[in-house]
């Protein structure tokens, strides 16, 4: 058993003269000894075998397999683990043995099955013809564990095995099967493998019913071809390797040129399938900081790898993509994150954690739901930042955004400026943050062409209402330059570099640079980003240089420049829900941008408290968002552009959802080419006043005092006073130019005085239908023009229900209907009203449809037409 020599005391000392009669009873185990200073060493056939080793080793041979095995088990057939003994020092003894959770365990399943120890016997006689696979099972792991399972599963591998096939267990999940002489495909053998594993039927863990549905599979690793047994086994483990990268299921055949052609990826494959395997991620916080104080507002994760494995993020995503596990990526980087967020919670107090996501791999509901129930409220903490270079569906875009919404997190792209950047393309994303790509930032203190399209690109984050982030500052300049171009974030090498904490504060010299060059900035643009609770001087905002704010969510409140009117614009974050309370402020929009811009998706509250007023483009409410105005105040809204509103969109757009409910004034005015005093192109989502004294004033080529320009007008107009003066070539009072008109006006006093040519006080202007209920009120309507609808529409179809109300017109023009439609078939109600009408007019037509019925009851006329 040990070499022959003159002196075995050495042996003897540590093993004794019993341990051969051992070895021979039980082939797991085996023991070594080696005097570094005599140059002897001593291995029994056991380990011989176990290190699968054809020979004794010498010292030098010993010394190379124990390094070897200390450091990873690639190249042995069996999974291996070393005692070592306590010895004088140039004495190393120990044993070398399979653990115990990898015993084999003999199953009756067809074919022979071996001890691991006993397969090197079989791979020795090995030649160009002889297929070595390992197979690792994949699937629940109780059924894995239960050995009746793995009855099942062998059994059922064993019938599409060549009759000469020898199998051995090489861990409780893992099998080595050898066939000598092997003529088929390999390929094919590997599906057939896989295929009955996920066709056969498995006892439960009890042993007691069929598991005809299951999820095991197999995943396999082949070499054929090879005539040396090690390079059999070293070809058919990397094998496994590349299979596993794969993910379940997945094969690799290795031929001697294959592997030839791969061994120099061979070792990449084997450390990114074991990254994903056991999760082996760690990562590194890279801070971002405010541009204005150097403050930490956030991190960035970035991946990087635990241990031995030296693959960097490019190559890990390089790998993912070949072998198909981008949504493994995913998974393992958002969880990972989180789990960090959730054991560092004190550290994120007043921070965010920006996590990287591959957009077109996004979690399934279930393990999104997952985390959501892990995490809870820590998700409000996170930003989670995409690329817009791989594009993706506009319903897994509306997929991310609901999931966002509903967990208020935020959105950040990154790499703007480059692959598929463009306006249109961003406003899909809606994103709250965006990263302007450091390539565009790279030496833009030298690049006077690349300044000039920076600094437009924050102009147009910010008109849009996106916070700008520039990541890649890597000198002094650039951060000079990036902060006089108005950006709100900072990211870079300059500022701070990844480091695997987290820091609490940058450099005290970087952080004196950043407030030093926002101080020198302070004379361009500065946009003032509004926390929960903020109450905003507007003076001393304009004299710190500020010309906008932000205002994200919570309460804000805005007070003076009520003596003078100040150069400012007010933009409300995407998605959020706010209240402003505007108290005795004057200002307007320093450029051709609305004073108050409601963000995609919002819900405003507008309080207004004394006197308030907005003085160049008025009140954005785009058709995702609700806007709601109250207060014991007044406000003044002033819009003199081409396409001009008060309060809602041009005539293009659709505004969303606009109630108000003042106690106080609000005064409207509107000059232009296309003019609206609150509304939009179009209307749907409604226009409801509830209560206040409204004062419209529209002037120009085309003007609608309230409703719509061409869509569908839901008005409701109650408990208030309305004045409304017109003078345009083509108006309407209440109501559309050319669209549908629902308008119900109750507890109302309506005075209404327009001038023009083609006119309509409250209805639709002609060819539309729709309805109008006009009750308990008095309207006093003049209207001199050229085509006349004071109450009703022109040759369309609009109803007209009045009641309990004083209704006193006095028109002059061409042609003139009073209430109803004189060309057209809506139907007239009328219950306990007095109607005085004047009309002088070449053609007059005092009350009802032309084609429509028309009912009075109880109700007193005073008709009058040219008299």
């Amino acid at each position: 058993m040990i070499k022959e020599c003159e002196d075995k005391k050495l042996w003897n000392k540590y093993f004794g003269e019993a341990w051969e009669a051992v070895c021979a009873m039980w082939k797991n185990i085996g023991g070594f000894v080696m005097d570094k200073n005599a140059g002897i060493a001593y291995v029994d056939d056991n380990a011989i075998t176990l290190f699968g080793l054809k020979e004794r080793p010498d010292c030098k041979k010993l010394r190379e397999v124990l390094e070897l095995l200390s450091r990873s088990q690639k190249g042995f057939v069996m999974p291996l683990e070393t005692k070592l003994l306590d010895t004088p020092e140039g004495v190393t003894a120990g044993f070398v043995y399979i653990p115990k959770g990898h015993i084999h365990i003999q199953h009756d399943c067809g074919r022979p099955v071996v001890a691991q120890s006993e397969l090197m016997g079989y791979l020795s006689k090995a030649d160009e013809k002889t297929l070595l696979a390992l197979v690792r099972l994949e699937g629940d792991e109780k059924l894995i564990e239960a050995d009746i399972c793995l009855d099942s599963i062998l059994s059922a591998v064993c019938n599409v095995l060549p009759e000469n096939a020898v199998l051995s267990q090489h861990s409780s999940a893992q099998f080595w099967i050898t066939a000598a002489d092997f003529e088929g495909d390999p390929k094919q053998l590997a599906k057939s493998i896989k295929h009955s594993v996920e066709n056969s039927c498995l006892a439960d863990e009890f042993g007691i019913h069929d598991l005809a549905d299951h999820s095991m599979t197999v995943t396999a690793g082949i070499s054929v071809g090879f005539a040396a047994p090690s390079d059999l086994i070293h070809a058919a483990g990397y094998a496994l390797y590349e299979a596993k990268a794969k993910g379940a299921g997945g094969s690799c055949v290795f031929t001697p040129e294959q592997y030839a052609k791969q061994k120099n990826e061979i070792q990449d494959i084997r450390a990114f399938s074991e990254l994903l395997d056991k999760n082996l991620f760690t990562y590194h916080f890279q801070p971002i900081v405010s541009a204005s104080t150097g403050d930490i507002v956030a991190y960035e994760a970035l991946m990087r790898t635990k241990g031995d494995i030296s693959l960097n993020p490019l190559q890990i995503l390089e790998s993912a993509s070949r072998f198909g596990r981008l949504y493994d990526i995913e998974r393992a980087t958002i969880g990972n994150t989180l789990k960090y967020l959730s054991k560092h919670q004190s550290d994120f107090e007043n921070k965010r954690l920006f996590i990287n996501s591959i957009s077109s791999h996004m979690l399934t509901e279930e393990d999104f739901c997952e985390y959501e129930n892990d995490f809870g409220e820590l998700l409000e903490k996170v930003v989670i930042e995409m690329t817009e270079q791989t594009e993706i569906s506009d319903r897994d875009l509306e997929r991310i955004r609901s999931r966002l919404d509903k967990n208020n997190m935020n959105l950040a792209i990154d790499d703007y400026g480059t692959g598929y950047s463009n306006t249109s393309n961003l406003m899909r994303y809606e994103p709250e943050i965006v990263k302007i790509d450091r390539s565009l930032v790279t030496g833009i203190d030298k690049n006077h062409k690349m300044q000039k399209i920076v600094s437009k690109i924050i102009e147009f984050l910010h008109a849009s209402g996106c916070t700008a982030l520039a990541e890649g500052v890597e000198t002094k300049e650039e951060l000079q330059t990036m902060i006089g171009f108005g950006v709100d974030l900072i990211q870079g090498y300059y500022v701070s570099k990844p480091k695997p904490v987290l820091l609490h504060g940058i450099s005290d010299n970087i952080k004196d640079e950043i407030i030093q060059f926002s101080m020198e900035a302070s004379e361009g643009q500065k946009i003032y980003h509004a926390a929960d609770g903020d109450c905003i001087d507007l003076e001393k905002l304009r004299h710190d240089k500020y010309s906008s704010i932000f205002i994200g969510s919570g309460r804000v409140t805005l007070f003076g420049g009520k003596e003078k009117s100040m150069p400012m614009t007010v933009a409300v974050k995407d998605r959020s829900d706010c209240t402003i309370t505007l108290k005795d402020v004057s200002f307007e929009s320093p450029d051709d941008q609305p004073d108050i811009r409601l963000g995609n998706g919002s819900k405003v509250k507008l309080i207004c408290s004394g006197k308030n007023r907005l003085s160049k483009r008025g009140i954005l409410v785009p058709e995702s968002a609700e806007l709601e105005i109250s207060g014991s105040g007044d406000l003044e809204v002033f819009s003199e552009v081409l396409d001009c509103y008060g309060i809602g969109t041009t005539h293009k757009q659709s505004c969303g959802r606009i109630v108000i409910a003042m106690a106080g004034d609000l005064y409207v005015k509107t000059n232009g080419e296309n003019c609206i005093g609150i509304g939009g192109g179009n209307c749907e989502k409604g226009v409801v006043i509830k209560s206040g004294a409204i004062d419209i004033n529209a002037s120009g080529n085309s003007c609608v005092s309230i409703g719509s320009f061409h869509g569908k007008a839901e008005l409701m107009l109650e408990n208030l006073y309305c004045h409304i003066k017109m003078s345009s070539d083509v108006a309407v009072g209440v109501g559309s130019l050319d669209g549908e008109s629902n308008i119900k006006i109750k507890n109302y006093k309506l005075d209404s005085t327009i001038s023009g040519r083609n006119l309509t006080a409250v209805g639709t202007l002609h060819n539309s239908g729709g309805s109008i209920e006009m009750r308990d009120g008095r309207a006093d309507i003049v209207v001199k023009g050229q085509n006349i609808n004071c109450i009703g529409t022109r040759n369309g179809a609009v109803d007209c229900s009045l009641y309990s109300s004083v209704i006193k017109i006095y028109c002059e023009g061409g042609t003139v209907s009073g209430v109803g439609d004189m060309m057209g078939s809506g139907n007239i109600t009328a219950d306990r009203c007095s109607f005085d009408i004047t009309l002088q007019t070449g053609d007059g037509w005092g009350i009802g449809s032309k084609n429509g019925a028309c009912d009075l009851a109880d109700c007193v006329k005073d008709i009058k037409i040219n008299r």
